[in-house]
């Protein structure tokens, strides 16, 4: 069993190798990611994850996050991140948080600034 760091670093190697195979095998196949600012669903399951991030991953060739800190209590992980490449206009900031159980990634929350 990997633990809750290492299921958040495999899917942030992935995110950066923009490799949506090894991206979505981290993730539970009934993921559902959040806006934790609004608490609204963005995204379930991992057929539209892996059709969302495929899509962002062929449209932006030089996507790349940079992991400013991690917080991991738990099951749960809270990363603060540098976003490059996704917007024409500069970084974007971030805030992930993942929980974990079985082996996978179950839900996460975003918070983009």
């Amino acid at each position: 069993m990997r633990s809750a760091s290492d299921l958040a670093q495999a899917q942030l190697d992935a995110y950066n190798a923009r490799d949506i195979e090894s991206f979505c095998a981290v993730y539970a196949d009934n993921v559902v990611l959040y806006d934790l600012v609004s608490g609204k669903a963005t995204c379930t399951g991992i057929d539209a994850m892996r059709e969302r991030y495929g899509a962002m991953f062929e449209q932006h060739p030089g996507l790349h996050c940079t992991l400013v800190h991690r917080m991991v209590c738990g099951n749960m992980v809270i990363d603060e991140e540098m976003v490059a490449g996704l917007r024409s206009d500069g970084m974007v900031h971030a805030i992930a948080t993942y929980e974990t159980a079985n082996d996978r990634i179950t839900r996460a929350w975003f918070i983009r600034e």
